[in-house]
């Protein structure tokens, strides 16, 4: 399988890091083809602007249609963007290793977002959700969290779970685009956590994408 491995952690030495490691390591002894997007590391600009085009329109008066003139006109986007697109149409698979930063995405994965996943290329209005131009890939998003699981409950401190917190993503994002997603990996109380639970954590993860083939763990399944 041909899989995308989008890690976003300013640290190499990370939790988050860890887990982009024993994943790579997992994923290539089974044999698969994996590519990588580190984003810290690539110093991948999050902020989208009228450069991320090689020719634009007069009025650039939405970015989203600009993408999709661009996508329709066969126009040019930014070397960094056409890049990142490449590796998901190749990709049958999606990872993304992130920890939970406000409630949600670390603003450069969100950025990323905003400049790949284009109008054009990754939906359109006609194509969304069971018609999302991504249709037929899958994503698996595994977060990390300070605090501990249940601090994630309708009863604990957030009020909310994870998968509630990451519901713009999961939904409004992935399965917008026509991605089978999978249920999230959430690695809980990394601060707090005990040297032996942190290794747990990797072990379980590691244990999870041994059998990525065949798992059928989706919360959003279109295909």
């Amino acid at each position: 399988m041909n899989i995308l491995i989008v890690t976003a952690h300013d640290d190499p030495k990370s939790y988050v890091a860890a887990l982009h490691n024993g994943a790579l390591g997992v994923l290539e002894r089974a044999g698969h083809k994996i590519e990588i997007t580190e984003l810290y590391a690539q110093v991948f600009n999050p902020v989208a602007s009228i450069v991320d085009f090689t020719t634009s329109s007069v009025s650039h008066a939405n970015y989203m249609f600009e993408q999709q003139r661009t996508v329709n006109t066969g126009g040019g986007f930014s070397p960094d963007i056409k890049a990142e697109m490449d590796k998901i149409t190749r990709a049958e698979l999606i990872i993304f290793h992130f920890p939970l930063w406000w409630g949600g995405l670390p603003a450069v994965l969100k950025g990323w977002f905003d400049r790949v996943f284009a109008m054009g290329f990754a939906w359109s209005p006609e194509n969304r959700y069971d018609k999302g131009l991504l249709r037929g890939k899958k994503a698996l998003v595994a977060v990390t969290t300070g605090d501990p699981l249940s601090y994630y409950s309708a009863e604990g401190m957030h009020k909310a779970t994870v998968e509630q917190h990451l519901y713009s993503l999961l939904h409004g994002t992935l399965a917008f685009c026509g991605l089978d997603v999978h249920k999230p990996c959430i690695i809980a109380n990394t601060t707090a956590a005990s040297r032996e639970e942190l290794e747990a954590g990797i072990t379980h993860y590691r244990e999870f994408l041994s059998s990525i083939d065949t798992n059928k763990t989706y919360i959003y399944k279109h295909s």
